[in-house]
């Protein structure tokens, strides 16, 4: 009988254990993918890290700022089934990503001519300049309308101090060679109304010297 009241008991806490109440929960990831019935979220350091949500009638989100390699944020209830997907009651997301992407350049007049187009996931390709100035990737700061530059510059070798040294006697091996040093730039979007009769959009590259290029949407600069 004590057996019996025993095992009564173990159940009803499994019971109890497997009705208890679920709290929504947050995860943020990048989106690898979404549609209209669901999103997937690639996140480090998580086991799984491709993580799949559903979309139904009462999530909220907002469509026009899901593209591939943004930041999201979703708020979930878990799945109540093992091997079920959750379903996302909201999905937030960084406005700055589809402000940024696209192609960017600097006016004709402009002493560092820029010629850049920002891609999904961070990528850069680079059209200008081909020599001194090499963008790698870009990156969101978290601070909306603002991102971050990363790449080379390629500097000039450092001059040779000994006075008694002779071109007659140089070869290849002992050539200086230039100098590769790596930068991080703030780049910032706001509306730049000097000089224009209307808002334009530009952004605006700021070295940690403090020098500033103003790069603008292809075909709003002056050319």
């Amino acid at each position: 009988m004590k057996i019996y009241i025993a095992i009564l008991i173990i159940l009803c806490s499994l019971s109890i254990g497997c009705h208890k109440h679920m709290e929504p929960q947050y995860i943020a990831g990048y989106v690898t993918a979404i549609n209209d019935t669901q999103i997937t979220l690639d996140v480090p350091d998580s086991t799984p890290s491709k993580r799949l949500f559903i979309i139904d009638n009462d999530t909220s989100y907002d469509e026009g700022t899901y593209y591939e390699g943004n930041i999201a944020e979703v708020l979930y209830m878990p799945a109540e089934k093992e091997g079920e997907s959750p379903t996302a009651i909201s999905i937030t997301s960084d406005p700055t990503y589809p402000r940024i992407l696209g192609h960017w350049r600097t006016d004709k007049d402009d002493k560092l001519r820029i010629d850049i187009i920002l891609q999904p996931r961070g990528k850069v390709l680079q059209i200008a300049p081909t020599d001194i100035l090499q963008f790698n990737y870009w990156q969101l700061t978290g601070v909306e309308n603002e991102i971050t530059l990363h790449g080379t510059l390629s500097l000039p070798p450092i001059k040779d101090s000994d006075k008694h040294h002779s071109k007659e006697n140089e070869d290849a091996s002992t050539l200086p060679t230039r100098r590769t040093m790596h930068f991080s730039s703030t780049a910032r979007l706001t509306d730049d109304e000097e000089g224009n009769t209307e808002q334009h959009k530009v952004l605006i590259v700021t070295t940690d010297k403090g020098r500033k290029s103003k790069l603008y949407p292809a075909g709003q600069e002056s050319y």
